[in-house]
């Protein structure tokens, strides 16, 4: 027998006590109740063969749900950037890395960053690197701060380009801090990684001007890895997070096109934001140019966002606007 949907449902809740019945029941909006309902009382007899097939099909479908439906670092990932855009959900997942993996160097996240730099102030730029991609983002900037900037420099350099670290490499150099550290104690598990994104969310968490000298000196080994750092640090979905003002003065600061264009792929929240900063002959204009331009390929929509990332970039580096970070407090 082939039952639709709602019959199927019927048919599952005709085999519930009542109790349980209402309970679910109670989980769906009123006019799914009364379809279900109107199922239940007009649903034909069925063979215990039959009902046992519903269910089986039911509990399939479900346990295939439950597979997809599962955690983990990448639906956080994905969760995170929708919520708090890629720029604050890669200082975030750092932060959640460390935190779960109880790292040889976790014991470092309770010392103060001028004792930690102090301990790593002999050491070479590759294993402070080491240490830095396994503390929190904001305490590995504030031991940046506390270290001469050519160090600091080259110790993001080597940190954005760090992979994965060998366990025995990691616990050696847990080892030789905590015996430096007597009072201390340490856990055991597996490494983190550096990488572009993680390198970027320290380099966000520093003194506002401090990353752009370690940015600059760092170009100086590597322009590439500077500029691959710089698009981490500020995103196209992070133009969400400007105030008005600053919204205001990047979308004077592009050409009408080049805003169309990017606005084609970007998020419903940006679009409103925008609109809110623009008056309404801007709007008409842009409206106009986004219909001009039909259908585009994704390749230049990303171009185009570039290009408005860049403009915004430069805004930032010239002090023509700001951008409020992670912690930054409002004063009145």
């Amino acid at each position: 027998m082939n039952l639709t949907g709602s019959q199927r449902v019927a048919a599952i809740i005709a085999q519930l006590d009542p109790e349980r019945a209402q309970r679910i029941l109670r989980q769906f909006s009123e006019n799914e109740s009364v379809r279900v309902l109107f199922e239940l009382a007009r649903l034909p007899t069925l063979s215990e063969e039959e009902v046992r097939v519903v269910v089986a099909e039911f509990s399939q479908e479900l346990g295939a749900y439950i597979q997809v439906h599962q955690g983990g670092l990448e639906l956080a990932e994905r969760f995170l950037k929708e919520r708090l855009g890629p720029q604050r959900a890669a200082e975030v997942l750092v932060e959640l890395k460390i935190a779960s993996d109880d790292q040889p160097l976790a014991f470092l996240n309770t010392v103060e960053p001028a004792q930690i730099a102090g301990f790593l102030a002999e050491e070479h730029p590759q294993t402070v690197s080491l240490v830095i991609s396994n503390i929190y983002p904001e305490l590995a900037a504030r031991v940046l701060e506390h270290l001469p900037q050519e160090k600091a420099a080259d110790v993001v350099r080597r940190f954005a380009s760090l992979a994965t670290v060998p366990m025995e490499t990691l616990s050696e150099v847990a080892s030789i801090l905590r015996n430096r550290m007597a009072s201390m104690s340490a856990g055991v598990s597996t490494a983190t990684s550096g990488g572009v994104p993680a390198a970027a969310a320290i380099l966000n968490n520093v003194e506002r001007g401090q990353d752009r000298e370690i940015l600059k000196l760092i170009e100086e080994h590597d322009p590439e890895l500077a500029e691959q750092i710089r698009d981490e640090m500020f995103v196209f979905d992070d133009i969400v997070h400007l105030d008005d003002a600053a919204i205001q003065q990047f979308v004077r600061s592009v050409t009408l096109r080049t805003l169309a264009l990017a606005l084609k792929a970007a998020n419903k929240e940006l679009v409103e934001k925008i609109k809110k900063n623009s008056t309404e002959r801007f709007l008409a204009d842009l409206e106009e140019e986004t219909q001009s331009l039909g259908a585009q390929l994704m390749s230049k929509v990303e171009a185009a966002q570039a290009n408005v990332v860049k403009t915004v970039r430069g805004l930032i580096d010239d002090g023509t606007i700001s951008v409020q970070r992670a912690g930054d407090e409002l004063i009145a």
